[in-house]
């Protein structure tokens, strides 16, 4: 009888509980129209078009100073809407309204080998005012053949491990593909070797509550 008392008290209580945390989690979150409007604004798209022309110069600059050639560019851009959510049973409002972020993935190819490229990368990267961090002091090549350090991440074509073509990530902002006709597939039957380079993400843009 206690358990049946108890069962009836309780479900009760956990229906109104979830009820209570959907509408929080409506009403204290960034509705899709105003993430959207935020994101579109001219604020926005300021520090987007700076984020993206700083990446780019990185890009660019590992083309002009090592003998890897730039023949795919892809810009991630993303937008994420504030969600409130609950901690235990206390609500929990969202720091940003929006929060806007940027990943940019270049791909070359190179007239040496791999290992010729990358002792070229490494001399390059110790040169005075290089925006390459890889050098012979900090870089090591691991077992994957990947060249990491300072969040920029070099990796390239191995036998049987290729480097994965760029795919449109689900709910992006925006997804830049340049040439957009250029695929991984074309560069490596026409070039050979492929070297992909991500570097860090780039936090441009956040609205606070």
């Amino acid at each position: 009888m206690k358990i049946l008392v108890l069962r009836a008290v309780t479900w009760p209580l956990l229906v109104m509980f979830s009820l209570v945390a959907r509408v929080w989690t409506l009403v204290g979150s960034t509705s899709r129209y105003t993430a959207r409007r935020l994101a579109d604004s001219d604020t926005a798209q300021q520090a987007r078009e700076s984020a993206e022309a700083r990446l780019r110069a990185i890009a660019h600059a590992y083309a002009e100073s090592t003998p890897l050639v730039l023949r795919l560019l892809v810009v991630e851009d993303h937008c994420n809407r504030g969600m409130a959510d609950w901690d235990l049973f206390k609500p929990v409002k969202p720091a940003y309204r929006l929060s806007c972020w940027m990943r940019l993935t270049a791909y070359y190819s190179s007239p040496l080998s791999p290992d010729e490229t990358i002792t070229e990368i490494l001399a390059a990267g110790e040169q005075a005012l290089s925006s390459i961090p890889f050098t012979h002091d900090n870089t090591h090549e691991d077992n994957r053949g990947e060249l990491t350090h300072a969040g920029h991440t070099l990796t390239w074509d191995h036998p049987g491990s290729p480097v994965p073509a760029p795919a449109q990530p689900a709910n992006a902002y925006r997804f830049v593909c340049e040439p957009p006709a250029a695929s991984l597939g074309g560069v490596r039957r026409r070039y050979g070797t492929v070297f992909a380079l991500d570097l860090p993400p780039a936090d441009y843009y956040r609205v606070p509550r």
